[in-house]
């Protein structure tokens, strides 16, 4: 039988956090055998972890194996009293051979194969745990979904309310220049307040539509595209959500309107095509912005990065982190049922700037849920 082994923190380590829940600040074992779930932690993890009977089967003090006499002897490194532990948890247990995600210390697996335990690194296994969202991972992402839609909301009344300024296209608002800063710094308070938390909501105006990943800095200009990336972290769960829209403070071009339609219409046929095993939904979109002129990575020739058009992948898994599996782009993987992800086509030219719309979705067993009513995708509402 599969033994599942973790040794992390449940702050840094998603796998871990995906297991026992909690946000466990320091090292601790989890292991999965012969049907039990059992956690090795110190009496301080002891009052958080035991009560957790939805996830823990069993919690072992790792005062019992020993952990106190390792600490005291002086002829054993500092360095291997955790990989030691590890291996007597192991050894109660009865476990010889383990699986461990791509992420685990090379320095544990070592001392462990060393001692005669067969260590498995087998990714895809800890992938295709973490796509079976539980409970509580989905509540955290329909909270942080909630909160992303208050501060976009704020975000939107900053844009609306704001007057040009009449000289460099610049926006006022209650008296001062509107910045990508101060709509990051008002949605941020806003994420606060409901529980959430974001410091790189990313913000573009303009030709910094065109900059992909960056956080976006400066005026915010009338009649050009914003484009607005919220991404914040349930506070409780640790889990994500990611949802854009684009707003134009102002009177949208006819190219900007043109893009945004083709960019609404992307994002109905991706979601159309959201249901357990499937995973065309890239290649749907990619063909229906290349039938309408745009360049895509479907027909880039690949011998300089592509910065127009439909220059990334559709979207992206959702959970513990705002980037993980399934992967929906070039190597698309098959959806199943319990998938959580972000999709987001998105168009951009030189001059123009650009248009993206993202929503968080949740896979059915026939199609896809979203976790709350969209907020409006309309440009200039």
């Amino acid at each position: 039988m599969t033994t599942y082994l973790l040794y992390d923190d449940a702050m840094k380590s998603p796998e871990m956090r995906h297991e026992i829940a909690e946000p466990i600040m320091d090292p601790v074992v989890f292991l999965e055998h012969e049907g039990k779930r059992i956690v090795v932690g110190s009496v301080l993890e002891e009052p958080a972890l035991a009560r957790r009977e939805d996830v823990v089967d069993e919690f072992w003090n790792s005062h019992e194996l020993g952990a106190m006499e390792l600490v005291r002897d002086p002829s054993v490194p500092e360095h291997v009293i955790g990989s030691e532990i590890v291996l007597r948890a192991l050894a109660r247990a009865g476990a010889t051979t383990v699986i461990v995600p791509a992420s685990f210390s090379l320095l544990t697996a070592d001392y462990l194969r060393a001692r005669g335990v067969e260590v498995t690194a087998d990714p895809g296994a800890w992938i295709a745990r973490r796509r079976r969202k539980a409970p509580w991972e989905l509540e955290g992402i329909e909270r942080a979904q909630r909160a992303t839609e208050t501060a976009m909301l704020i975000a939107a009344r900053m844009l609306r309310d704001a007057e040009p300024t009449g000289d460099n296209g610049h926006l006022r608002f209650e008296g001062e220049i509107l910045t990508a800063e101060w709509i990051r710094e008002s949605m941020g308070a806003a994420l606060l307040s409901q529980g959430a938390e974001s410091e790189e909501i990313i913000v573009h105006s303009g030709d910094a539509c065109l900059s992909g990943h960056a956080i976006g800095t400066g005026p915010i200009l009338v009649d050009q595209s914003c484009i607005i990336d919220c991404f914040p972290r349930d506070r409780r769960t640790g889990c994500y959500t990611d949802m854009t829209r684009t707003f134009v403070p102002g009177r949208p071009s006819h190219e900007l309107r043109q893009l945004h339609a083709h960019c609404r219409a992307a994002l109905t046929i991706a979601l159309e095509a959201l249901e357990p095993g499937r995973s065309d939904a890239y290649r749907l979109v990619g063909e229906f912005f290349g039938a309408n002129g745009y360049p895509t990575q479907i027909t880039h020739d690949g011998r300089e990065p592509l910065t127009r058009g439909f220059p990334h992948a559709l979207g992206h898994g959702v959970g513990l982190e705002v980037h993980e599996r399934p992967q929906m782009g070039m190597r698309a993987d098959e959806l199943v049922e319990g998938d959580v992800v972000a999709v987001e086509p998105g168009l951009y030219f030189p001059d123009v700037g650009g248009v993206r719309l993202e929503d968080t979705v949740i896979i059915t067993d026939s199609g896809y849920a979203a976790f709350t009513d969209p907020l409006s995708y309309e440009l200039t509402e």
